[in-house]
């Protein structure tokens, strides 16, 4: 069975808190740089890391971010755990990364991000906001 997760994606800016899914704005980033950010899993009922880093056992069998132009279907820039862009760094916590040259590809303007939990058969839409890309320079 599943727990009811919690995730987090810890930044400099107020984390995003769910219990189900939650919607919400991330800080905005850069199309000139590398994003790199972390998303935090917990159990709600007891508060403990949904996978331990050492023990592949406990890990996720997927973990999934997209971006998409508002009206669109179709994801622009995915990042996964098996495609290698999300990492386990630590007890319930993954790191996502996306190089500045795939950043680059994005204009600047809004998209809706998601992020995607799958565990045992069952995919759990965490979080389902926005984010903005900035023009860098």
């Amino acid at each position: 069975m599943v727990p009811t997760t919690t995730c987090r994606v810890t930044s400099s800016a107020p984390s995003i808190k769910s219990s189900d899914m939650n919607t919400g704005t991330l800080p905005p980033i850069s199309n000139a740089a590398t994003w790199t950010d972390s998303l935090e899993f917990y159990d709600d009922e007891t508060g403990a890391a949904l996978f331990d880093e050492t023990d592949d056992d406990t890990h996720p069998d997927e973990i999934t971010i997209k971006l998409r132009i508002p009206g669109d279907e179709t994801a622009i820039m995915t990042g996964s755990l098996t495609g290698g862009q999300i990492s386990i760094v630590a007890d319930g916590v993954a790191e996502f990364t996306f190089s500045a040259s795939s950043m680059a590809a994005l204009d600047p303007r809004t998209y809706e991000v998601g992020i995607l939990y799958e565990q045992e058969d069952v995919t759990t839409q965490l979080i389902l906001g926005t984010v903005q890309v900035l023009k860098g320079l």
